[in-house]
């Protein structure tokens, strides 16, 4: 070692508290709701998904918020996301589904459903770390997500889980719905249907009347019964893809004709 590397200044590693304390929360409530779902608190296991939801809501935007994004951040907020969003609503979907599925000899359709949810996700994860390293500058890549983001996907499975232990359904008819909307989500999580990012909305702008009282009643809704609105949001956001690319689909058609 030369004179001049011993006299260079060393370079602090080191990474940033704040955004990464919003990660850990989110991956801690991931955590949680997988030993609630193995001990068949349902409800508990369902609200923690949530939990980690805001907690990963806020880490990305107080990053930007205070320029202190960084290459650890991405990779961990990443690995966070995978527990709480991929194997956390799996193994809730897999321990309420075997309670039903078990008995009738159908069992193999909770983990395999369950795995195909997980596995969509690690997919689609890996998907946008590729496409944070070559990112895509256009006005439609900032409005738009290829493929439902995982969180949401995540959110509808514990907000069906949480509706149907809250109401008391149980048995089979139910379970295969859950069984249908988890394959029909880790197909939306993969495909190139278009879903709206709100990355775009600029909160310093004025809006009209109308949608502030949607807000209201939204907000309202979710007070007064957090299950079912929270339900109904993400199973709204779910068909939104699929609906909106149909009329794209349908007004090119008819434009070409």
């Amino acid at each position: 070692m030369t004179d001049q590397d011993q006299n260079a200044p060393i370079r602090k590693r080191g990474i940033y508290l704040l955004p990464n304390l919003f990660t850990t929360g989110s991956l801690f409530a991931g955590f949680y709701s997988i030993i609630a779902g193995m001990n068949q608190d349902f409800i508990s296991a369902a609200i923690a998904i949530f939990i980690a939801l805001i907690f990963d809501g806020l880490d990305g935007r107080v990053a930007r918020l205070i320029n202190a994004q960084s290459a650890f951040g991405a990779q961990y907020d990443s690995l966070a996301d995978m527990l709480s969003f991929g194997v956390a609503p799996a193994l809730l979907a897999y321990n309420w589904n075997s309670l039903y599925l078990g008995p009738i000899g159908w069992s193999k359709l909770a983990w395999l459903s369950a795995f195909i949810f997980s596995a969509c996700v690690a997919l689609r994860l890996a998907r946008f770390n590729v496409q944070l390293e070559s990112p895509v500058n256009s006005k439609k890549a900032k409005r738009y997500f290829y493929g439902i983001p995982c969180p949401a996907a995540a959110a509808l499975v514990a907000s069906l889980i949480w509706v149907s232990t809250l109401h008391g359904f149980q048995g089979l008819g139910y379970t295969l719905v859950l069984v249908v909307v988890m394959l029909f989500a880790s197909y939306l999580m993969v495909s190139n249907i278009y879903f709206r990012s709100f990355k775009d909305i600029d909160l310093k702008k004025n809006i009209r009347f109308t949608y502030l009282v949607l807000i209201v009643f939204v907000l309202a809704g979710i007070v007064l019964r957090p299950a079912e609105a929270l339900c109904i949001i993400f199973a709204l956001f779910l068909l939104s893809g699929p609906v909106g690319t149909l009329i794209l689909f349908l007004r090119k058609k008819s434009h070409d004709a």
